[in-house]
C-alpha cells in the first residue's frame, strides 16, 4: 500500500515540510502504524511523483528503498486517488 508521510524534520531544500511518498507491504494504515511501532526504522519503498507522463503512466515511480526512523514521523495518510499529491497541485489547482 501506498502511504504520504509527514516528517518532523526540515527537508533537503530546506522547507519546513518533509514529506516523503513512500510504498510497504501493509494491507491498511493501521498494520503500517503497528509494523512502525515494532521498528525503529521502517524499510520503505520512497515514491516520486510522475509529473513527465513516463515510466508507463503510472502516477508515481520508485527511487529506491529508504529506511525512516518512527521518532522523526509526525503524520501518516494512505496515499490514494483522493489525496492531493495524486492532483497536481493543492486542492485539485494544476501546477
Amino acid at each position: 500500500m501506498k502511504f504520504i508521510i509527514t516528517m518532523n524534520m526540515p527537508s533537503y531544500g530546506g522547507s519546513q515540510i518533509h514529506q516523503v511518498m513512500c510504498e510497504y507491504p501493509a494491507k491498511n494504515l493501521a498494520e503500517f502504524c503497528a509494523a512502525l511501532e515494532r521498528n525503529d526504522f521502517l524499510i520503505v519503498d520512497e515514491l516520486y511523483k510522475n509529473s513527465k507522463g513516463g515510466y508507463g503512466g503510472e502516477p508515481y515511480y520508485s527511487v529506491g528503498y529508504t529506511a525512516i526512523n518512527h521518532l522523526h514521523v509526525g503524520k501518516i495518510k494512505e496515499l490514494g486517488h483522493m489525496t492531493t499529491a495524486n492532483k497536481g497541485g493543492r486542492h485539485g489547482e494544476s501546477e
